[in-house]
């Protein structure tokens, strides 16, 4: 099981690490509980254009578990997986930050 593993198949531009992190943030607050995709999307406020390419490739790269009967979602990952995940939700929300403040700094030298 890596988080990395999957970042590795995935673009690495903005939009999907956004998607991503909210897809991450949903089973971070539902831990080992089955969830299915349209739940996932409600719960992430994303679309399913967005979300079922990344469920994909974190069910190959054994991040979250998929029963193929019920079409269900879950993640039971151990105590180093959580890490990579607390960590890569981290980044992202630091990159997010950076650039509102970057954005921000501009507006006002510019006086916008």
């Amino acid at each position: 099981m890596s988080l990395s593993r999957a970042l590795s198949t995935l673009s690495p531009d903005e939009h999907t690490e956004q998607v991503l992190r909210d897809v991450l943030m949903v089973f971070g607050h539902h831990p080992r509980e089955w969830l299915s995709e349209s739940e996932i999307q409600m719960k992430a406020g994303r679309t399913a254009l967005e979300i079922r390419p990344l469920l994909s490739v974190l069910v190959d790269s054994y991040v979250l578990d998929f029963d193929t009967d019920k079409g269900l979602y879950e993640f039971s990952g151990d105590v180093v997986l959580r890490f990579e995940l607390d960590s890569f939700v981290r980044r992202v929300e630091h990159h997010q930050d950076r650039m509102r403040t970057n954005v921000s700094r501009f507006r006002q030298r510019q006086g916008h």
